[in-house]
């Protein structure tokens, strides 16, 4: 056979086994929708088409015929040995090899290929865009950690970071004294609602379980519309209900503020160190953290004081008809608000962390607070003239540049869409830290955390009304008790000190 025909049969084997390598490729699609595209199949396939890719149709013919009426090829790189062909050039129809086919993906107007292929196609589309996705968010996040912690060290440390900190200590002072209300009320409140020992326990629980809830759902709240933001409205129904529950009556309305304030609680806590560590370089971070636990403390020290100056004064009580008392300890739960609401009117004078901003891609807004926090500083330290030289900051690649919603669609769908996003958000940033990677560290943490809890929060909450059982026990071992005791013509020149008389009789005629 001449030349001619040789590589005629050679090109002709060449689609054979390439129509065949496609045929495999789109089968192995169909068998791996549920777990993604097989990596080794796809990374062959890649390689293939990346071969015919790079072949130019125009240049690899020279439009000769041949003596048979074929066409041949007239240049060097015709030999078999360099591998190069026209796969997709002198064919009919039915031997047509589209560029999708090489990578497993048929043509969605062709006749052989059925709808559920199809469908298996994009979805296994899909699985790949998103692992793609993802891999781009982690790479981002990376960049984004190493440049951020460089800002901030150009920013410095100084009195915007010094202003944050007293103004978070605030917040975090206002949750600190919310523990200790409860524990300093109940010894008062227990005549005025006629609590029962399962009441009082319940009353002491029901703050807790309502941190519990908050720190459940205002974590993943904090990463969707910032921290700020999400500290604000947690410190807002800390102190409402707060103030609430010092007017309500009832014993079920009061428990029922104590949780909703509880709720709050559940929410500043967490939130106040995130946020300030956002504006803390590496080497300041643990130190000034560290020193923003003790407004918690001084929480504690105001809740006690406080009690001491108030609740002992019951001349501060009025009454309102038969049904309204307002005693002294209700006095105390009012002024404990008193933190949150100077709190709150600080904190909307600060502004958001820029880390957020930048995680939501977000970047003037974030320059124009990283460029506050610099001018700050410098102006402080006697350099005005200094400039922030950043131009350009990474910002992490966002989700919704892969769903795009109609602006036609209705309100209550945009408003479904963004709060199933937020759910799915706070139960997968639940989920990560039982992930094999943080798993052991979680459960390590969670057993630190409630030894301490159960020490420290239990004699908080039961400290105050343990020394009133103490007082009372104290008092009746000191205290004598006389039962139908008669006394007659005896004249009393001394006190009847810790002495109980029931039933008695007093006779004396003189």
């Amino acid at each position: 056979m001449d030349d001619d025909g040789r590589y005629r049969d050679g090109r002709s084997d060449f689609i054979r086994g390439a129509k065949d390598i496609a045929k495999v490729a789109k089968k192995q699609v169909g068998k791996k929708v549920g777990r993604g595209v097989d990596k080794m199949a796809d990374e062959y396939v890649k390689r293939s088409y990346k071969r015919f890719e790079e072949e130019d149709d125009d240049d690899d013919y020279a439009g000769v015929p041949s003596n048979d009426g074929g066409y041949y090829r007239n240049d060097s790189r015709a030999n078999d040995d360099e591998g190069h062909s026209d796969s997709t050039e002198g064919h009919d129809e039915d031997d047509e090899i589209y560029e999708g086919e090489y990578q497993g993906i048929p043509r969605g107007d062709s006749g052989k290929t059925g709808g559920m292929d199809g469908m298996a196609v994009a979805e296994a589309q899909q699985f790949r865009d998103l692992s793609a996705f993802e891999g781009e968010v982690r790479k981002d996040r990376e960049e984004l950690a190493q440049q951020y912690e460089t800002i901030l060290q150009e920013c410095g440390h100084g009195k915007f970071q010094w202003t944050l900190y007293f103004v978070l200590g605030l917040a975090l002072m206002a949750d600190g004294v919310e523990i200790f209300v409860v524990g300093f009320v109940l010894p008062s409140a227990e005549k005025d609602m006629c609590l029962s020992e399962p009441n009082k326990g319940m009353l002491g629980l029901i703050v807790y379980l309502g941190m519990m809830v908050g720190a459940f759902v205002w974590g993943g709240l904090a990463d969707r519309i910032g921290r700020r933001q999400t500290l604000l409205i947690s410190l807002s129904i800390n102190s409402v209900f707060a103030f609430f529950s010092s007017f309500v009556q009832g014993y079920s309305s009061f428990l029922f503020c104590r949780l909703a304030s509880g709720v709050g609680i559940g929410g500043s806590i967490p939130i106040v160190f995130s946020y300030y560590s956002e504006f803390l370089a590496q080497e300041k971070r643990g130190e000034h953290l560290s020193w923003l636990c003790m407004f918690w403390m001084i929480g504690g020290i105001y809740a006690s004081a406080m009690a001491w100056a108030i609740i002992p004064h019951y001349g501060w009580s009025f009454q309102m008809g038969s049904a309204y008392q307002f005693h002294s300890w209700r006095v105390f739960v009012l002024v404990c608000a008193f933190p949150s609401v100077a709190a709150i009117s600080a904190l909307s004078t600060m502004p958001e962390s820029p880390r957020f901003y930048l995680e939501n891609g977000k970047h003037d807004e974030a320059w124009m607070i990283l460029k506050q926090v610099h001018d700050t500083n410098m102006r402080a330290k006697g350099y005005p003239e200094r400039v922030f030289s950043v131009t350009t900051i990474k910002t992490v690649k966002q989700i919704d540049e892969l769903v795009n919603m109609s602006d036609s669609a209705a309100w209550h769908e945009k408003w479904r869409l963004k709060l199933s996003s937020l759910f799915h958000q706070v139960w997968n940033n639940f989920q990560t830290v039982f992930s094999p990677e943080y798993r052991r560290t979680t459960y390590m943490m969670m057993a630190v955390w409630f030894s301490m809890s159960f020490s420290y929060y239990g004699l908080t909450v039961w400290f105050p009304d343990m020394i009133k059982y103490l007082q009372k026990q104290e008092y009746a071992s000191r205290t004598k008790v006389f039962v139908k005791e008669k006394v007659e013509h005896v004249t009393f020149n001394f006190t009847l000190e810790n002495q109980v008389h029931r039933q008695g009789q007093y006779f004396n005629d003189k």
